[in-house]
């Protein structure tokens, strides 16, 4: 990875994926270019300089000699952040997908995965963490993720929707959303992880969940679609949602109507609820049963657990979510742990 010098007139730079160069290896015709990804990664926007005359063409100069990164094909780094089109000129918002830390909450502190989860991957260590702090999955921003793990202990929830006060709360695709609405449902995900380190599980029993393909990088892709793979989609009261819990719905009681436990809307009574994901992780039996790993992508850290400093080996990865209809992604970080006596 490194940036091009750029004097302004670097417009583009592309690379083939792995597949268009073994299908242009081939050279059998099957190599054709039927789908191309932009991403703008390394622009800052706010260079925009709005201080020329008007019209002069030279507000966005800063921008354009911006150093551009060097195209490559490593899917775990590239394209973080995919330009979008969108054919509806008339959108005032546009949906996202957010982690939903009030149901699990988020680890702190100055080792933690800002954003993210400290990961037991072995029952030896979800036995020391717990030993040491008996809240450590409910409130302080632990995820465990050996086999035997309950399903509170284990499960990752995103939101999706139209996060903005300027919306009553509402359903994206309930019976009172216009069709503009409706097209910005995310009725499909796929979710990346790193395939020597964890796999997925479905919400209910923890079955581990087969992967749609693991690419010469290691990176496993699931695809969960709504219309085959409810149980990984949270239930709603319109009937749009799947049979995973905790419910995405919004609830009318002695307190009003409101939305309940959701990261979508800066209020309880305001924005649009589309689709919850959830998922479990489940450890690799590499991680479970070997140190290999640890040595070869992590280290050693101190990480105090209820108030005792404890040496854990980790290795530090994400999970990435993408909406399958809308393009929006999210990273989660986390942070493996193993504990060793």
């Amino acid at each position: 990875m490194a940036f091009l010098d750029n004097s302004g007139d670097i417009i583009l730079d592309a690379v083939l994926t792995d597949e268009g160069r073994r299908r242009l290896a081939l050279g059998d015709g099957s190599f054709r270019i039927t789908k191309f990804a932009l991403g703008d990664d390394e622009i800052d926007y706010a260079l925009y300089d709005k201080t020329p005359a008007s019209g002069s063409g030279y507000e966005d100069t800063r921008i354009l000699q911006l150093p551009v990164f060097e195209a490559f094909t490593n899917n775990t780094t590239s394209l973080k952040n995919r330009v979008l089109s969108y054919a509806d000129n008339s959108l005032l918002y546009l949906p996202v997908v957010k982690l939903n830390s009030t149901l699990a909450p988020t680890a702190t502190g100055g080792t933690a995965p800002v954003g993210g989860y400290y990961v037991s991957v072995d029952s030896t260590t979800t036995s020391q963490i717990e030993s040491l702090d008996s809240t450590a999955a409910a409130s302080s921003g632990y995820r465990f993720a050996q086999a035997g793990a309950t399903v509170d202990q284990s499960r990752l929830i995103l939101d999706q929707g139209l996060d903005t006060a300027n919306l009553a709360l509402g359903y994206l695709a309930g019976a009172s959303s216009n069709q503009q609405e409706q097209a910005l449902y995310e009725s499909a995900f796929l979710v990346e992880v790193d395939s020597r380190l964890v796999g997925l599980t479905t919400p209910s029993d923890l079955t581990v969940a087969q992967p749609s393909f693991i690419d010469d990088d290691n990176i496993a892709t699931y695809y969960f679609s709504l219309g085959t793979d409810s149980s990984y989609f949270a239930r709603q009261k319109d009937g749009k949602g799947g049979s995973a819990e905790p419910a995405y719905e919004i609830i009318s009681d002695s307190n009003g109507t409101r939305s309940q436990n959701s990261e979508i809307g800066p209020t309880s009574t305001t924005g649009r609820l589309g689709s919850r994901l959830v998922f479990g992780l489940r450890s690799s039996l590499n991680l479970q049963n070997s140190q290999d790993l640890f040595t070869k992508l992590g280290g050693t850290t101190t990480i105090t657990v209820g108030s005792t400093p404890t040496s854990f080996s980790f290795i530090n990865t994400v999970v990435r979510i993408t909406g399958f209809n809308t393009g929006y992604r999210v990273e989660v970080p986390l942070k493996l742990l193993k504990y060793t006596s």
